[in-house]
């Protein structure tokens, strides 16, 4: 188990580079100017070229990249050019926001998506599973920005109970957490549900039911655990989307995340910040992406003996 854990830590530092990579070129060769963007369009050339040398844009593409990557192996990933500030100063002061966003959806998700999951597989082709299908089926197909509108109007124009922006007490993420999570819920129900079916007709099922064992053990003890391989693969994608994927949520309650960071920081071609930004939820998304491996071990004995070996 050690290491295959260090075996892909070491498999992130390739992938960490591409990112890099295609980032700064997507920045540096797109068209636009930090330095006049700062300026405005009545600074001189003069002002523009010693704003250039000042922000380090004024170098060549090869160079600027290698100067970038080798104060970034030294734990410097730069300034931002807007804010003067180092840029994981301003990431680490917006990743809390985006953090409650994600976790709350992905709660919300956890819960309702194999709650409701179970109860349909329990009650396969009943009226009450054909219209939860049909409801997750409607809910898959909205997107999150016309969730969040949908919302603002009932709950923070029509009724006036919950605001419709800001990120300043618990409340303010009931409507965001929501929106975020509609989409992901509804997967993880129609996930649950199959996985469920599959594993109720397996033959162990049928003999713990001949023996008599009492519906609800064989439901959450033996089908259950079985089911969840799958389930918590999905849970761990939507995490690590939810991280990075914010954006949209984010703009329309207006969230100071992660993710108006970013856009931000691609509007004025701040490319430090940019960069420390998407590198910082791309880590995570790894991270998460690792540990939802190891929790295999831990559902499913087999997988344990795979990795042991």
């Amino acid at each position: 188990m050690h290491k295959y854990i260090i075996k892909r830590l070491l498999m992130l530092i390739p992938v960490m580079l591409g990112i890099s990579f295609i980032l700064y070129s997507i920045m540096t060769l797109t068209p636009g100017d930090p330095a006049q963007l700062i300026l405005g369009p009545g600074a001189t050339e003069e002002a523009i070229e010693l704003k250039r040398q000042e922000l380090g844009t004024d170098k060549g593409f090869w160079e600027g990249y290698v100067d970038w990557l080798t104060n970034a192996v030294q734990g410097d990933f730069g300034t931002s050019y807007r804010s003067k500030e180092p840029v994981f100063n301003e990431v680490f002061a917006r990743f809390p926001n985006t953090l409650k966003l994600a976790s709350s959806a992905i709660i919300l998700s956890v819960i309702f998506g194999i709650g409701i999951g179970i109860f349909q597989a329990v009650r396969q082709y009943s009226m009450s599973d054909n219209i939860i299908s049909g409801i997750t089926l409607v809910l898959t197909s909205m997107p999150d920005f016309w969730i969040g509108l949908i919302l603002i109007i009932v709950f923070a124009v029509w009724l006036k109970v919950l605001p419709a922006s800001g990120a300043n007490h618990w409340y303010n993420f009931i409507m965001p957490a929501l929106t975020a999570s509609v989409g992901y819920t509804a997967g993880t129900i129609r996930l649950t549900r199959s996985s469920m079916l599959e594993v109720i007709r397996s033959d162990y099922i049928r003999t713990a039911r001949a023996k008599g064992a009492a519906e609800k053990t064989i439901i959450f003890k033996h089908a259950l655990k079985n089911a969840l391989l799958p389930v918590v693969t999905l849970i761990g994608i939507n995490l690590g989307w939810q991280l990075g994927g914010t954006i949209i949520v984010e703009q329309i309650f207006a969230i100071p995340g992660i993710g108006t960071l970013m856009i931000g920081a691609v509007r004025s071609k701040d490319t430090p910040l940019l960069m420390a930004s998407v590198l910082f939820v791309a880590f995570l998304s790894a991270l998460i992406n690792l540990i939802t491996d190891i929790l295999y071990a831990y559902i499913d004995p087999r997988i344990k003996a795979e990795y042991s070996k």
